[in-house]
């Protein structure tokens, strides 16, 4: 499911708080949060719902023991990013990104797989309608959207914004004359995704099926690799466009820039810290 898919990027929002005491306050009913994101799907039974709380629990735990370090550790090696080294450690960043998706996908991978196969029909239906709301909402959010470009200048001058770095407007003008080398991909997204989803629908009647947890596993991972060879083409442009823009401004960062960005940063790790004492605690 394309939510599951992203809760890492949640669970790191929530430690990346505002401050270190809220961001770690949040932290620790995330897996409250998680488990009703889940449950927004269909309506569940006492028994469903407390496999969910379970799993989300544990899902937590294992990322605060597994991943937080990863976490802390990129953010630690950020913080001596410097004009020569920017690319390379952009990259870097990247990869290990990836990698904490990746791991995060695995993890729910097998309880999702147990899980759908406690599903009634009615259920099947109303995670579908549940997938079919959803993509009408967003279908009326784009069309109150601005254009492509400048939604993505936004996000990447509200992204430096959150790191504390205020863009000079040299640097905004090099963010300007590179996103025209990105590809819109917004109706590819839409339209593989909601294929993806009717495809699961599918799979999810047939949970009785003996290759059902194949079919279903297989479906899962495929989630990563959406689209045809067009669209992943268009896809990997927009990650290397991406990288090169990050890399740009920090190339031609000034000492104030770097320092205002590690103050922030410090605020993260703080967070972090504050995360990892208390679970040590329990």
């Amino acid at each position: 499911m394309s939510k599951k898919f992203k809760i890492y990027l949640i669970i790191s929002i929530f430690t990346l708080g505002s401050c270190s005491i809220a961001g770690s306050w949040v932290y620790e009913r995330a897996d409250g949060y998680l488990a009703k994101y889940f449950k927004e799907y269909a309506n569940f039974s006492n028994e469903q719902e407390s496999e969910i709380d379970k799993v989300t629990e544990s899902y937590v735990n294992w990322f605060t023991q597994n991943e937080l370090p990863v976490i802390r550790a990129i953010l630690v090696k950020i913080k001596a990013i410097n004009n020569n080294n920017a690319e390379n450690l952009i990259n870097e960043t990247y990869v290990s990104g990836q990698g904490l998706f990746e791991r995060s996908n695995k993890f729910f991978e097998k309880s999702f797989v147990k899980f759908s196969k406690t599903l009634t029909d009615l259920q099947v239906d109303e995670i579908r309608n549940h997938f079919d709301e959803t993509q009408v909402k967003r279908e009326e959010s784009r069309k109150k959207e601005k254009s492509y470009s400048e939604e993505v200048f936004e996000n990447f001058t509200s992204g430096f914004r959150r790191l504390n770095l205020k863009l000079t407007n040299a640097q905004k003008d090099y963010i300007k004359e590179n996103i025209t080398e990105l590809k819109n991909a917004r109706s590819g997204w839409s339209f593989y995704q909601e294929k993806w989803v009717e495809e699961l629908i599918e799979i999810l009647k047939k949970r009785n099926d003996k290759d059902f947890e194949e079919n279903i596993t297989n479906h899962l991972r495929s989630f990563e690799n959406l689209g045809d060879e067009e669209f992943q083409l268009r896809r990997k442009n927009n990650e290397q466009v991406t990288i090169k823009i990050i890399s740009g401004i920090f190339s031609s960062a000034s000492e104030k820039q770097i320092r205002g960005m590690n103050r922030r940063i410090e605020t993260y790790i703080a967070s972090i810290d504050r995360i990892l004492s208390n679970r040590s605690l329990d």
